[in-house]
């Protein structure tokens, strides 16, 4: 039994034709219930989305000819969608997640297609978290999927057949219109409320820190339009940025996106500045691209690091920050980090969004990334400085079963990833699927010019290191899906099944430790001169080794196999911690 109905009605000067040979039970729920309504236009190719609890009196009000959109729009048809499940909440959601799906079909329009009342959507203060109200999956399930597939897609309203197509888009999982957690909403109120604080966001892999930030980029130019914004990213995600913003209709000019150097080159005064990413930005250190260093200069002169040149540029500065992801010598050290910062507001995000436990099984996907960050940090005193439980179920790490989330292949780790990423990409085209690797096959920069040089060998196997580190994920190079991806080309992104590579650059000392080789080590500017290996030097050289392998193994929505390259310690290390019996994986 469907568990949603459909209306389609014409419309006509503003008046439903045909509503009065409508059946007396579905007139009183027009009148009197709650609905989520589409107007299309079609010869405008115009979408209006919206949802009420008095459709015939919102009809009303919309052609009542102070709505530009609908003096012009030329609409001449409406869809209207009533579930048994619809009650405040349930309307909220299924409203931002039908905006967000339509405005993603058709993102490459140079005119704006989709409307809404962004007032209703972006400053929905009173927002309901995404996991507040019961029955949500079921209405995902049995009321969104279908209404799109079954009835949006045949009548030819929209042009993706599937909606997993669209939420592997970062126009989806990034949107700044989707529904976010009563925990982001509080941050977002509070930042927008208190221009003259400054904020560090602390958040995990996948806990919603790029999420936070583009629906703060949407609340402060819906509230605060004459405000200069300027937003840090880093490049392999400015493109993608670029998207979002424009086909949101964020596209202003109060609004910069650039990295930090252009930032600090450009020297021009914000009233915000959010940065992305920031436990990667840079300090004054040698070793690293020439530009890096190159921005202490007029008023930054004395500056030893980037946050403290961005710190002029903005009246208010919004950090997204993770201890656990600085990834080069070249990046801040933790303690200029807290020295730069020990003014501002700390704020912590806890919900995992990324990673997603297989439905059926008892373990979570905090149990995963608790799980992860214990293998890989339980000796190195940073645990503490992040939100780590350690009564993580190790269970996620012990199912043998076929579609576990977590997964190990013991022999020929380079066929078996490939295979098993390849494999899952044919039950599910839409995926987007990779293999990553520690930085242990050397590279250089011009070699992603080159397709005949590969990196990688196994047997008949050759592979090549990702080509490029800007929007690699999107690449058009004919072997994209083929290169292997380095932590450079990842980091910030969403994928969903993730072969991961871990090799010989992480061993295990004789007291049983994980340490850092850096003669197994291939990035240049990833370590340390040979001439400065200090105690402190080398436990830092560590801490980036595990940085890159505790990002890497958590990029993965639905799945991660770990392969180990050259690296049987580290491997039977992993048994032991994670307390894997048997080999459980071929």
């Amino acid at each position: 039994m469907a568990k949603y109905n459909c209306i389609t009605l014409k419309v006509k000067n503003g008046e439903l034709e045909g509503f009065d040979k409508l059946r007396p039970p579905v007139q009183k729920i027009l009148r009197n219930g709650n609905v989520i309504y589409i107007y299309k236009g079609t010869n405008s190719k115009k979408i209006y989305i919206g949802q009420t609890k008095q459709f015939t009196v919102r009809n009303k009000q919309h052609y009542n000819g102070k709505e530009e959109k609908f003096n012009t729009a030329e609409f001449d048809q409406v869809f209207i969608l009533i579930s048994v499940y619809f009650n405040g909440s349930a309307l909220d959601d299924v409203e931002s997640q039908l905006i967000t799906y339509f405005i993603a079909d058709n993102p490459n329009s140079k005119k704006q297609l989709v409307h809404y009342d962004d007032d209703d959507i972006i400053n929905r203060t009173n927002g309901n978290s995404v996991n507040e109200y019961r029955g949500r999956e079921k209405i995902a399930l049995e009321v969104v999927l279908p209404f799109w597939e079954k009835e949006l897609y045949p009548n030819e309203w929209v042009s993706t057949a599937t909606l997993e197509e669209l939420r592997n888009r970062a126009l989806v999982k990034y949107s700044p219109i989707k529904e976010i957690t009563i925990q982001q909403m509080k941050i977002l109120q509070e930042i927008v409320s208190n221009p003259d604080k400054c904020f560090v966001i602390n958040g995990d892999a996948g806990t919603g820190k790029t999420v936070l930030l583009t629906h703060l980029v949407a609340k402060l130019l819906k509230e605060k339009p004459n405000q200069q914004i300027a937003v840090v990213l880093q490049p392999n995600w400015i493109k993608t940025a670029k998207d979002i913003f424009r086909v949101y209709g964020m596209n202003n000019s109060n609004l910069q996106l650039a990295t930090s150097t252009q930032l600090i080159n450009a020297d021009k005064n914000y009233d915000v500045v959010i940065v992305d990413e920031s436990h990667k930005l840079s300090r004054k250190f040698p070793k690293q691209m020439a530009s890096f260093n190159k921005v202490y200069k007029g008023r930054f002169v004395e500056d030893e690091n980037h946050l403290e040149a961005l710190k002029k540029l903005g009246r208010q500065i919004v950090l997204m920050y993770d201890v656990l992801q600085a990834i080069r010598p070249a990046n801040m050290t933790r303690v200029q980090f807290n020295e730069a910062t020990k003014d501002f507001e700390k704020r912590y995000l806890t919900t995992q969004f990324r990673i997603q436990a297989p439905a059926g099984k008892n373990y979570t996907s905090e149990d995963f990334v608790n799980g992860i960050k214990y293998l890989l940090y339980k000796d190195t005193g940073l645990l503490e400085q992040t939100n780590f439980n350690p009564e993580f179920d190790r269970a996620v790490f012990q199912d043998s079963d076929a579609d576990a989330y977590f997964g190990y292949f013991e022999i020929e780790p380079l066929k078996n990833l490939i295979d098993w990423v390849e494999e899952d990409r044919n039950f599910n085209p839409e995926h987007i699927n990779r293999v990553l690797g520690g930085l242990v096959e050397p590279w250089k920069q011009a070699d992603g010019k080159d397709l005949s040089i590969t990196h990688w060998h196994e047997g008949n196997i050759k592979r090549r290191w990702n080509s490029t580190q800007e929007n690699w994920i999107y690449s058009e190079d004919a072997d994209a899906e083929e290169q292997i991806g380095s932590v450079f080309a990842v980091q910030g992104i969403d994928l969903n099944k993730v072969g991961v590579l871990v090799g010989n650059d992480l061993q295990v000392d004789a007291k049983g430790r994980l340490y850092g080789n850096s003669r197994n080590f291939h990035n240049i500017n990833g370590k340390f001169s040979s001439d400065d290996e200090s105690p402190e030097n080398s436990q830092e050289f560590t801490l980036f080794v595990l940085n890159i392998y505790y990002i890497l193994m958590t990029r993965g929505i639905d799945g991660i196999r770990l392969g180990f390259w050259k690296n049987d310690a580290f491997k039977k290390y992993m048994k032991e911690i994670l307390e894997i019996k048997s080999v459980l994986w071929s």
